[in-house]
């Protein structure tokens, strides 16, 4: 954190993840995502309004604005009251902070629904849920549901930890740095050849469409024990065995099929315990060529090994390396960002994106202090939308149950259709609601 200017406002720079953000941003790609709970009474706005002013002090680094200098966007302190918004049957829409007196998050509600949208120049799903419990913790202290702060609830009368702020990124080098040297090193950020994308009559601009599916978690830990594999990546592989079906209807030519390659984050936190509150995922893109195959358990045979051999400390710190000596590259550093811009919103959309098929993210299972958890019935994530991918996918567990979200920018449910019908096929119990 630094200061800046004379009225001492602090200003930082984006995380090393965060700075390709406000070169993507636009209506149909709005970097916006979801987190919610949903309490077992109504929610009262008014109280909500001052747990968020008592809180805010506390999370220093999601009350900024969003500037932009000659080299480098970066954050500056923003002291503005912030602003509870009714909810939206269009969630994760493009935020514009001219309306929302500059904040990069909101607060929305309704009914006994408390969600909230950041922008990923902001933070990732583990940064935001830790917000939302303490926001909900607060709320239920002020209704007088509870007495106190139960353990594992960050502390609103400490102050903020310099470590909350770092750049998860550049403090992972900082742990490793004897072992650099020795790492193998990951040539190519992007992979060049181009991946299927599913095509279909896109909705208006603005809308999109979430299909909500409520699983058991037994009825998912069973079946992907048969499976021999972990839940994730039971529901890759179905998201997977449905954009193979879509291709093969959508593109009759066998020899013009393409592999399929799909974006799954990753949560650095479980491989380097640092508390920074920012960005702390990268992701996995395995790629699945359909020529090879033949049955679900062919996909499934695929992604086990390349998981095993993938999500480990060594391979995710040669991405860690590489996706730093980009943003520390001389020729990018000083590069005006007008141009920088221009050359990430070019290298995103022919190299970056079109690397992937679908994407889905699985926040595994939220656990709340059991005084806290006995007001809060239900909770959930949801990804924004994207242009190219057309459908993403949010997974998250809560008490006895996981939810698999869909969200699309496309007409049709093409592959939520298909991994719930599979899924019932399976054995699963599911219910489904959308907006």
């Amino acid at each position: 954190m630094n200061k800046k200017h004379q009225d001492s406002k602090y200003w930082f720079r984006l995380d090393t993840s965060a700075t390709i953000y406000p070169a993507l941003e636009s209506p149909e790609t709005t970097n916006i995502f979801r987190i919610w709970a949903e309490l077992e009474e109504d929610i009262d706005v008014d109280i909500v309004q001052e747990t968020l002013d008592i809180i805010k002090p506390r999370f220093p680094y999601f009350n900024v604005y969003l500037r932009t200098g000659i080299f480098w966007h970066y954050f500056e302190q923003n002291d503005n009251p912030s602003i509870i918004w009714p909810d939206t049957p269009q969630p994760c829409e493009r935020l514009y902070p001219i309306y929302n007196n500059g904040f990069q998050y909101l607060i929305r509600i309704y009914k006994n629904k408390l969600s909230a949208e950041f922008s990923h120049m902001l933070t990732d799903g583990g940064g935001a849920m830790e917000f939302l419990k303490t926001l909900i913790t607060h709320y239920l202290i002020i209704k007088g549901k509870l007495d106190s702060v139960p353990e594992g609830i960050m502390d609103i009368h400490e102050e903020p930890h310099p470590e909350e702020y770092e750049d998860a990124f550049l403090k992972v080098l900082e742990i490793e740095k004897n072992n650099l040297d020795n790492s193998p090193r990951q040539r190519n950020l992007f992979n060049t050849d181009a991946v299927f994308q599913m095509k279909d009559h896109k909705l208006p601009l603005g809308k999109y469409k979430v299909i909500i599916g409520t699983i058991p978690m037994e009825d998912l830990k069973k079946i992907s024990k048969s499976y021999g594999c972990t839940i994730t990546e039971l529901l890759v592989a179905l998201y997977v065995e449905a954009l193979i079906l879509i291709q093969h209807d959508q593109v009759k030519d066998p020899r013009k099929h393409r592999s399929i390659g799909m974006e799954i984050p990753v949560n650095m936190r479980n491989l380097y315990p640092i508390p920074s509150m920012r960005n702390f995922s990268l992701f996995l893109v395995p790629r699945f060529d359909p020529k090879h195959i033949e049955k679900f358990e062919d996909i499934i045979a695929f992604l086990k090994p390349f998981m095993v051999k993938h999500n480990t400390r060594e391979f995710l710190l040669t991405m860690v390396q590489d996706n730093c000596a980009l943003v520390q590259n001389k020729l990018i550093k000083y590069a005006p960002i007008m141009i920088k811009d221009f050359i990430i919103r070019y290298l995103s959309n022919t190299q970056g994106h079109a690397q992937f098929s679908g994407a889905i993210s699985n926040l595994g299972a939220i656990h709340l202090p059991k005084e806290v958890e006995e007001h809060v019935r239900d909770m959930g994530v949801l990804l924004g939308p994207t242009y190219h991918c057309l459908t993403g996918c949010g997974v998250v567990g809560f008490k006895d149950h996981i939810h698999v979200n869909f969200g699309r920018i496309n007409k049709n449910p093409l592959v939520e259709k298909h991994v719930f019908r599979r899924l019932v096929e399976m054995g699963a119990k599911v219910s489904i609601r959308s907006n």
